[in-house]
């Protein structure tokens, strides 16, 4: 058996003999564990000095601080009562120091939780929306078992995170230097949060390609964009979390599904000079590779967000209902009419650029966007090509 980890609990102490320990070393590797470390939870003053393990006391559990601290936020994490936190600290500690597999004691939670299996994924899930080293699909996609069983004498729950091993470490920790220089790359003359949080969204979105298919992670996200240049969705939102957060911006993220897809989905949200706002970073880099500019999802309200976002309940419940927003600032003209004179001024726009960004009053049609664009295709002097998404409509010279 591998090195392992004895960590006190809220549950009394438990003296194990050294008969026991040696039974121990006997019994786990038919519990079919075959991770590198283990994580043991059986009470404050158990000491197991077999296999190289050592003990931590409850309270060093709960008091336990990520070593990645500047890159997270604890925004969900200060909503939990204290068992719940004592689950989040464990898993946060087993990822950052390549353990795989943990035991918690039944006595954890209350009975009068009926449900504490779901109460356990229910804790990692908001510390993958809280931590950017955390995989967002180990609730979701069996990367998470939980077990009920017996050992030393003692009911548990036994976790299984498929990548919290060692061999992940590396790639957790050359994301992280990646991440800090990225961060000294931010331009002086970004002195406002506003500034510093565009600045590392286009960052994000302009040098990434997004891989729907055929992409496999190797569940660290984050270093699947930094140090690959590919990622899905969870991706984009870890290192927006990790980003964001190293500039000095709280931020996490939030689960949910695309409204028309029904495909699982993530985003960011971030707290910039007082206000909530949302992020949708991937989302934005499908269409930067597109030739569009990066600002279709940046610094929405909650509403705004919901238009192709639908939050799980988990987190409908507690992300801010914000009604602040920054999308005006992401359009390039207002076009509350379909004039020549309208096209003109929106042509002059192509004088400085190769796509614009423009939101078309409510009372303008469909038709009469398409009429629109003929007329302003006219005024530039080239062909046009446009994406509608989110409330807006991208326009760029056609290439082709």
């Amino acid at each position: 058996m591998g090195k392992g980890k004895v960590i006190g609990s809220v549950a009394a102490a438990i003296l194990v003999p050294s008969a026991v320990v040696a039974a121990a070393v006997l019994i786990l590797p038919k519990l079919g564990i075959t991770a590198s470390k283990t994580l043991y939870y059986f009470g404050n003053g158990t000491d197991i000095s077999e296999s190289g393990t050592i003990s931590l006391s409850e309270e060093e559990v709960l008091s336990y601080e990520s070593r990645y601290a500047n890159a997270m936020t604890n925004f969900y994490k200060s909503e939990l009562n204290e068992s719940e936190t004592y689950i989040y600290n464990a898993a946060m500690f087993a990822a950052e120091n390549g353990y795989s597999d943990i035991f918690l004691p039944d006595t954890l939670l209350d009975d009068s939780i009926s449900d504490k299996v779901g109460t356990i994924e229910y804790v990692v899930t908001f510390l993958s929306c809280d931590s950017p080293f955390i995989a967002h699909n180990y609730t979701t996609d069996n990367k998470l078992t939980v077990s009920e069983g017996e050992f030393v004498g003692k009911t548990y729950y036994h976790l299984q995170f498929e990548t919290f091993g060692d061999e992940y470490k590396s790639r957790r920790d050359a994301a992280y230097e990646k991440a800090k220089s990225v961060i000294a790359s931010i331009p002086d003359e970004c002195d406002t949060e506003e500034e510093k949080a565009r600045y590392l969204y286009n960052y994000v979105a302009v040098n990434t390609s997004y891989q729907a298919e055929d992409y496999s992670t190797r569940n660290v996200p984050v270093a699947d964009l930094l140090i690959d240049g590919k990622a899905i969705c969870d991706g984009y939102a870890d290192t927006i979390t990790m980003l964001f957060n190293m500039a000095g911006i709280e931020t996490t993220s939030a689960n949910g599904t695309e409204t028309e897809s029904r495909n699982g989905h993530t985003i960011n949200l971030a707290k910039l000079d007082g206000d909530y706002y949302y992020f949708d970073a991937s989302n934005d880099s499908i269409l930067c590779g597109q030739g569009f500019t990066p600002a279709f999802y940046f610094g929405m309200s909650w509403d705004e967000a919901s238009v192709d976002f639908a939050f799980a309940d988990r987190f409908s419940d507690k992300c801010p209902k914000s009604k602040k927003s920054m999308m005006a600032d992401n359009i390039d003209i207002e076009i509350n009419d379909i004039s020549a004179d309208t096209a003109d001024k929106a042509a002059e726009l192509f004088g400085e650029k190769t796509t614009i960004i423009v939101r078309y009053a409510s009372q303008i049609g469909e038709e009469e966007c398409r009429s629109f664009m003929s007329v302003l295709a006219t005024a530039v002097g080239h062909q046009l090509s446009s994406v509608r998404t989110n409330g807006l409509v991208g326009i760029k010279i056609y290439e082709g």
